[in-house]
């Protein structure tokens, strides 16, 4: 009889967070909430519960809240947590979503919440409404609050509010398509020396080879709106050959110097760190795309 294809973890959180995902097993439910009255969750520490495959409790904690939550203020990292695969063989993938609830984060709410996760030691942006797979044992993530002024600041004084923040880990099976398309790790562009640094996650991702058997690789923002995606917009990596000479070029939807009219290309691509390409050129702009399925497509592994 075949049962259910996937097993789903599923963990409620708050706080710094330590989760360990057994082989066998069920992980618990966890969610806190906080009281915003001139106060903010501060960077905290905090172990979760989880209980392993003998239903063995792992631990627990709680976070302290801040003193310096109030409109104008700098951006605060609010709290940060781990998703630990430890020694888990089986194939599995992740999604964090952000629940904000009651009047602190009602409809008009200033406040502005962001989660971010740790990739080649750089924080970049999560679109939480995306399933990933992990690119190593440990993830780490942390989310950020900013209160920016606004005309109705005071209308936010002495609210309260709650936020829950859920991380589903799914195992999957073996057997199961890897695609075409894939959903990309932290992705990072540099158009010109002198330029930004713009950085996103979690993008559609479509290989293929063109009707003269050359790469072209194609990257989608969906439904984001941070910066790389204002900046930069959909992107696309086209191989092509002139003389002797390989060359990727970049066309970008919103960079001028990466479009039909600036020719933004290199001659080879660096793969030497496992699962991510990288395009380097002269004097430091680079394009650089995390996925391991990326990876193995285009070095042919």
């Amino acid at each position: 009889m075949n049962f259910l294809k996937k097993h789903k973890l599923f963990i409620s959180l708050l706080g710094v967070i330590l989760l360990a995902i057994a082989s066998i097993g069920t992980l618990a439910y966890f969610s806190k909430s906080f009281t915003s009255d001139g106060n903010a969750a501060a960077a905290a520490k905090f172990n979760v519960e989880a209980i392993n495959a003998k239903g063995e409790l792992i631990g627990d904690g709680q976070f302290d809240l801040g003193e310096d939550f109030y409109p104008g203020m700098k951006t605060l990292e609010a709290y940060s947590f781990q998703i630990n695969k430890n020694k888990t063989e089986v194939p599995v993938e992740y999604s964090v979503q952000l629940t904000p609830s009651g009047k602190l984060f009602s409809k008009n709410t200033p406040i502005k919440l962001s989660l971010q996760r740790s990739v080649n030691n750089e924080w970049v942006n999560v679109d939480y409404s995306t399933t990933f797979r992990p690119e190593s044992d440990t993830e780490s993530y942390r989310v950020l609050v900013d209160w920016p002024h606004s005309d109705n600041d005071i209308d936010f004084q002495g609210k309260k509010g709650n936020i829950k923040l859920e991380v589903l880990a799914t195992q999957v099976d073996e057997d199961e398509p890897a695609g075409p398309p894939y959903i990309s790790g932290a992705i990072s562009f540099k158009a010109t020396p002198n330029g930004s640094t713009f950085t996103t996650s979690n993008k559609t991702v479509n290989v293929y080879k063109n009707e003269q058997g050359k790469k072209v690789i194609e990257v989608t923002m969906g439904e984001g709106s941070g910066t790389f995606e204002q900046k930069v917009g959909n992107f696309k990596i086209i191989e092509s050959v002139e003389g002797n000479t390989t060359w990727y070029r970049v066309y970008t939807d919103k960079e001028y110097y990466a479009s039909e009219t600036q020719i933004w290309r290199v001659g080879e691509v660096d793969t030497s760190v496992k699962g991510v390409i990288r395009l380097n050129k002269v004097l430091g702009p680079y394009l650089s795309i995390e996925s391991q399925e990326l990876y193995n497509w285009f070095t042919g592994k």
